[in-house]
């Protein structure tokens, strides 16, 4: 096993990147079994909440890793992961959270003061029922999406209010940002670009910096893919990603998990290859 591969990290996205438009990731089983054999850190990147990457985690088979939760909102390291040292976050049995988000009440109480203005739905606004509905997921996993800690998915009764909604989320040390179904209502200070460069930065060693790669497919996924050594675009069903263009950028050749697990190999072979030829 070539022993560079351990010093790659790699951060994905889910929602129609990893995970097909039916949460199945049957297509990047590959991929995923060989980055298990070579114990390559898997950190979830997404807009999904804490019990849902849990969740998930268990089903990909990956064991604890740390995790990106809610758009870059919180850096999630399992306690004692590594014996990394982790100065200045906020701790409890299970992790040590690095937030880099507003609260949830914060995010609630701006849709509430701009409904009147902006007519809006949140996750907060609806059921589990509802939510399960909209999007697919079980009833389980839904009631799992609407235990937010950060961070708001919402939909717009008109999406030419988008503008406007954004010019007042501003003013409020909040922004906007687009996803695969939905749109979110994020803390000003957050992205996740620079959750991406923190977790690289508590993961790297002296003298070290680990390769990172990161796979997205959506506009949110941008200050990720901007970040990474080595940035992957998926495109979704029926087109390409509205993601601006990056130096470097690999563009899958499938949409969803099938391009997922195409683009890992390949560049983990390419790794592989080089690794062996500077022998």
């Amino acid at each position: 096993m070539p022993q560079s591969l351990f010093r790659i990290i790699i951060f994905t996205d889910l929602d129609q990147t990893l995970l097909d438009e039916d949460y199945s990731c049957t297509g990047a089983n590959p991929a995923l079994q060989r980055i298990r054999e070579l114990s390559i850190p898997l950190i979830l990147t997404t807009s999904k909440t804490r019990r849902e990457v849990e969740l998930i985690q268990d089903e990909l088979g990956i064991g604890r890793q740390p995790f990106i939760t809610e758009n870059g909102a919180a850096v999630y390291f399992p306690s004692g992961y590594l014996s990394i040292p982790l100065e200045g976050g906020e701790k409890s049995p299970l992790y040590t959270l690095i937030r880099l988000g507003k609260t949830y009440r914060e995010i609630r109480d701006f849709v509430e003061h701009v409904r009147p203005l902006v007519p809006l739905e949140g996750f907060g606004d609806l059921s589990a029922e509802e939510v399960a509905a909209r999007t697919g997921l079980s009833l389980r996993m839904a009631a799992f999406a609407k235990e937010r800690e950060f961070t708001e998915p919402f939909v717009l009764n008109d999406e030419q209010d988008l503008p406007l909604l954004s010019d007042l989320a501003m003013k409020q040390g909040l922004k906007v940002t687009t996803g695969g179904r939905f749109h979110h209502l994020i803390g000003i200070e957050q992205d996740k670009g620079r959750a991406v460069e923190r977790a690289i930065q508590l993961l790297s060693s002296e003298g070290m910096t680990p390769l990172s790669i990161g796979v997205g497919d959506s506009a949110n996924d941008y200050p990720m893919l901007r970040v990474v050594d080595i940035p992957v675009l998926v495109p979704r069903m029926g087109g390409s990603s509205e993601v601006p263009e990056i130096p470097r950028i690999i563009r899958a050749r499938f949409p969803g998990s099938r391009g997922w697990n195409d683009s890992i190999q390949r560049i983990l072979q390419d790794i592989a290859n080089h690794d062996r030829s500077d022998n």
